[in-house]
């Protein structure tokens, strides 16, 4: 790898991360969900619709634990069956980036103090609009809203991209848009439910990047240090 490619994949979380902040400092967080929550029944339209609530929240979060487990098994066979097991390195790197990532998120949302849309007292709620660099008062409840988890299920599978990258496939895009496309509609279920702003998403991707991206150069060191074409 060419050592301006590295360092394109290093920025890309560095640039997402300035949007996250930028949205959530110059009001784009509060006036985009403002779309999604109706003034006049002081409510929120998509947050329990069957759609929005069981297929694209519930029953989607089923599909990405179902993704993890076909990826585990995937390993075991591949320890047992001769013929899998020049597979087992990327299944194991795809594995460890896929978990590690909702994994922080889930960490961080469990610590941090920024709250939820629906939590909001502008949007009805009883809490306080917490931005990323925002003083927060002692004793203060837990957010549970930053980083946005749900995203973070789609947005786990970017290291897919970096596995078609090393292998130098023509379709390695695919690896890149698939995961993102993914996170994204998780992303925007949430959105218009009031359950995160923009910029919660967008930090986890930056995260679930940033660690497919050091899980990668981790496994792979020789395709990063420029000695190997391709894995």
């Amino acid at each position: 790898m060419k050592q301006k490619e590295l360092i394109l994949y290093l920025l890309v979380p560095v640039f997402v991360l300035l949007i996250a902040i930028a949205a959530q400092y110059s009001g784009f967080d509060l006036w985009l969900e403002h779309f999604f929550y109706n003034t006049e029944t002081h409510s929120w339209p998509y947050k329990s619709l069957f759609f929005t609530r069981v297929v694209l929240h519930t029953w989607a979060k089923y599909l990405v634990v179902g993704f993890a487990l076909l990826n585990l098994a995937a390993i075991v066979a591949a320890l047992f069956v001769e013929r899998l097991r020049p597979y087992l390195k990327y299944l194991v790197y795809i594995f460890i980036a896929a978990v590690s990532g909702p994994l922080l998120v889930g960490f961080l949302k469990d610590t941090t103090h920024i709250y939820v849309p629906w939590d909001l007292s502008i949007f009805g709620g009883d809490k306080p609009h917490v931005r990323l660099f925002d003083s927060v008062v002692r004793n203060a409840p837990v957010g549970h809203g930053f980083p946005g988890g749900h995203s973070s299920g789609g947005f786990a599978y970017l290291s897919l991209y970096f596995i078609l990258l090393m292998q130098n496939k023509s379709y390695k895009y695919y690896g890149l848009l698939v995961p993102i496309a993914l996170g994204g509609i998780f992303a925007l279920d949430q959105e218009i439910r009031g359950a995160h702003f923009l910029s919660h998403d967008l930090l986890s991707f930056v995260i679930c990047w940033s660690l497919a991206l050091l899980w990668a150069i981790l496994f792979f060191p020789g395709y990063f240090s420029g000695k190997l074409k391709k894995v």
